[in-house]
């Protein structure tokens, strides 16, 4: 049985092809990096190919049985999966597990939401057994702000007081492999969580005591958020970054104790703390 992950040099992917290849499963990475495809840990193979072509990807999807779907956000995203489903359907792959997000009326504003939602359709129409996991917000993405919360001690990343149970990677990595690996998700639909609900204010209170200095939460303005972040991201990314922040503002993304029971039953065991994962990259941080 060989398994192909899509995205297996990212937060999620390289997790799970790593510990699928230590469990003794056969695992294919493709990449549209020869230099990443000969990085990839021992027992993973690196297959170069690009999803936006779609005749490079035969070799890719050659006698593959499982897929892990990890599409990255940009303005292609819905083709870029959509062709890898198909190219799935033809090689006669028989699993999809596809990283998607929760999908709401306000979801859809977000367009790198909204662009989950064809994948998803041509997935249901397959006739390929599935499972979609939704996570929402990860810790990692914090690991981006350090210089702004050491250095000018403030959380910058404007994700509102609603509050969202936000979820580190790498139990996503093991909700996947459960669902390549067992029978128990398939047809499931399965909110990810982590165990708390965390607030702005909450999460630069934590950083705080964590780094031994004040860090303040920096606001709610997104427009001030955008005019700060022109200088480095192209104009689709500050865009969708924006809505989806504006949504965590207005909606968030919080977890009754149902929705994390259930996502530790996904995840196989129960979810990483943010605290954790705080002590975790701290120390680092102060050096």
């Amino acid at each position: 049985m060989t398994t192909l992950i899509i995205g297996g040099t990212g937060r999620i992917g390289a997790p799970a092809a790593a510990a699928l290849a230590s469990a003794g499963e056969d695992v294919r990475v493709l990449t549209r990096s020869a230099e990443k495809a000969g990085e990839l840990p021992d027992g993973v193979t690196g297959v170069v190919g690009d999803l936006e072509d779609v005749g490079s990807l035969g070799p890719a999807f050659d006698g593959v049985d499982k897929l892990l779907l990890i599409t990255a956000n940009g303005e292609t995203e819905s083709a870029r999966g959509t062709n890898a489903v198909q190219a799935a359907k033809d090689a006669g792959c028989s699993k999809i597990v596809f990283i998607s997000v929760k999908l709401s009326d306000a979801a859809m504003k977000v367009p790198h939401y909204a662009s989950k939602v064809a994948i998803e359709d041509a997935i249901r129409a397959s006739g390929m057994t599935y499972a979609f996991l939704r996570p929402d917000f990860f810790f990692q993405n914090d690991v981006l702000l350090q210089g702004a919360i050491v250095g000018a001690g403030l959380y910058t990343m404007p994700v509102g007081n609603i509050g969202q149970n936000r979820i580190d990677t790498r139990d996503i990595a093991d909700a996947s492999i459960h669902a390549l690996t067992s029978t128990d998700l398939d047809g499931a639909d399965v909110a990810l969580y982590g165990p708390k609900t965390w607030t702005a204010e909450d999460i630069a209170t934590l950083y705080g005591k964590a780094l031994g200095k004040e860090v303040r939460y920096m606001g709610d303005d997104l427009d001030a958020w955008e005019n700060a972040s022109k200088a480095f991201m192209p104009p689709w990314l500050l865009s969708a970054l924006k809505a989806g922040f504006h949504k965590m503002q207005t909606v968030g993304s919080v977890a009754t104790e149902e929705d994390v029971a259930a996502s530790d039953a996904a995840i196989g065991h129960p979810a990483r703390r943010f605290e954790d994962f705080v002590a975790e990259v701290t120390p680092a941080w102060k050096k």
